[in-house]
Parts: structure tokens; sequence; C-alpha cells
């Protein structure tokens, strides 16, 4: 696969290149959007890891007042568990990514939609070559700046499934005013 034959410093390199073209291009535009998710792995990780925490940034672009798309670049850090008995003491490494994805919202109301973002996850952390990213979401508007949601993330390893439940909190910089019926 490609991301096996760069170099780690290449890829944080690369990295860093790629979110600073999406977001010197996402703050002119309307619809910018930062959120903050913790959450709990589960499966494959749940030994590994104890706590997950992300940020993103996006801009999410209206198709109408039903449907939007745009795209998305984060951050996500998986905290190690360090694991303690009698005979063995060994600390686990962090796990990190960062997803770059398109996304998708559909409004059923408006208070309330649901979508996804597919993609891929770089992997960030020493030894993780990233994979396929999805996350599919459903949210909550509390206000015309303000919405929660709950995800599921999954990100398709070379031998392994990265699976995570989060809640987040999603800041929109240009509030949403919606005027369906």
């Amino acid at each position: 696969m490609l991301m096996k034959i760069i170099p780690l410093n290449m890829k944080k390199t690369l990295l860093l290149l790629v979110m600073a073209i999406f977001t010197s291009q996402i703050f002119a535009q309307e619809g910018f959007k930062m959120g903050i998710q913790a959450g709990l792995p589960f499966n494959d990780f749940n030994e590994a890891l104890s706590v997950v925490v992300g940020a993103d940034v996006s801009y999410m672009y209206p198709l109408g007042e039903v449907v939007d798309i745009g795209p998305a670049v984060g951050f996500i850090h998986g905290f190690a568990e360090t694991f303690q008995s009698n005979i063995v003491r060994a600390d686990l490494k962090p796990v990190q990514f960062a997803p770059l994805s398109a996304g998708i919202r559909i409004w059923t109301s408006n208070d309330f939609s649901f979508g996804g973002n597919v993609g891929w996850a770089l992997g960030v952390s020493e030894g993780n070559d990233g994979g396929l990213y999805y996350r599919p979401t459903i949210a909550y508007l509390m206000s015309s700046s303000v919405e929660i949601n709950f995800s599921y993330t999954g990100i398709e390893l070379d031998e392994a499934t990265w699976s995570t439940l989060t809640l987040g909190i999603v800041y929109n910089f240009e509030p949403k005013y919606r005027t369906r019926r």
C-alpha cells in the first residue's frame, strides 16, 4: 500500500500541508464547523485503549434545505490502557489518526439530522498505517450554533478494525436557520 512506503516524517509533513490547505479555504466559507468528541473503544481496541478523544473541522455546503455536503479533517487520539498484573506490567502506546473525509448530512426536521463521513484516516502514531475511515452520525441542533451528536467511528486497518462510540459537540460558525415546514 502507498502509505507503507512513505516515511513517518513525510506522512506528518503531508498531513500538516493537507490540513493547512483545507483550513485556509474553510475559514472564508459559509458553513464552517468545529467539533470535539470523546468516547470509548470496543472490539479490537477495547483492551489496548481506555478512552478516545477527537477534534475536527469541516465546511458543510447546503444543497437546499435538506442536504448538506462537504469536506472534513480531524485528529483522533486513543489513550493507551495500562495493563498491570502480578507478573506483567506493560504500557501500551497511544493510537492516533488524522481523518480526511467527505461528509453528508440529511436534515429530517429543523433540529435533527443524520449522515456520515467516508474517507481515509492517516496513521499518525508510529507503526500505524491508517485505513478506510467511516463515521455514521446522528445529531441534534440545540441552538442556531450548537449541535450535539452521537457517532460510531470505524477505521479498517490491515489486521484490525478501529471501533469507537463517541459523543460530541459542534459549533457552527454560520448559524443554522432552517425554514422548513
